[in-house]
């Protein structure tokens, strides 16, 4: 196959794939989503793993998403949280990038996504090891989706989770109420 033909096919075939990838360009600014990462990363188990170095995708993901009421809830937290869920359905349409805004202990680390998907495939095959790339992470990448809130913004719901190269993590919705001037999350069901 001649060389223009075969730059041709890639160039098409790198296109298709990146028109497939929705785009997460615009920054996420919301203060108040960051007060609430802060609090659910806190409280996951596996960041007391990320020895020295807290790894968090730069992108949000779109989290849960589902026709009707959200199955985990119970009605009254359904009823409850319907604004919140409402705009959480509205701003994770798209996906948003993540700022420097965290106020964790740890350092962190912003990393795409794409760069994710690499290692972790990498780590799989053993030709790059996560690990290795990020020693002092505990091999852990946390998630986030962008954050709904009801319009004075003392009710929100988020789904965040943490995994690793492997098989392991645990993903989960959370809803969050704010309390005198804190966020602290609320039971999601009554099971």
């Amino acid at each position: 196959m001649k060389p223009f033909v075969v730059l041709t096919v890639l160039f098409l075939c790198m296109s298709a794939a990146m028109a497939q990838r929705p785009n997460a360009t615009e920054p996420y600014d919301v203060n108040e989503a960051y007060e609430i990462y802060n609090v659910l990363l806190h409280h996951d188990q596996h960041y007391a793993l990320a020895k020295r170095m807290v790894i968090i995708q730069e992108e949000t993901v779109s989290g849960v998403r589902h026709e009707g009421p959200l199955p985990c809830l119970t009605n009254e937290a359904s009823e409850e949280f319907k604004d919140a869920i409402a705009d959480y359905e509205q701003v994770n349409t798209r996906r948003w990038v993540l700022q420097r805004k965290f106020t964790i202990e740890k350092p962190y680390e912003l990393v795409s996504s794409d760069t994710i998907r690499i290692l972790f495939e990498a780590s799989k095959d053993g030709t790059i090891d996560f690990a290795k790339r990020y020693p002092d992470s505990g091999s852990y990448v946390f998630v986030m989706s962008a954050v709904g809130f009801n319009e004075d913004k003392t009710k929100a719901i988020v789904y965040s989770g943490s995994h690793c190269p492997g098989t392991c993590g645990t993903w989960s919705i959370h809803l969050m109420q704010k309390v005198d001037g804190k966020w602290k999350e609320v039971p999601v069901s009554s099971a």
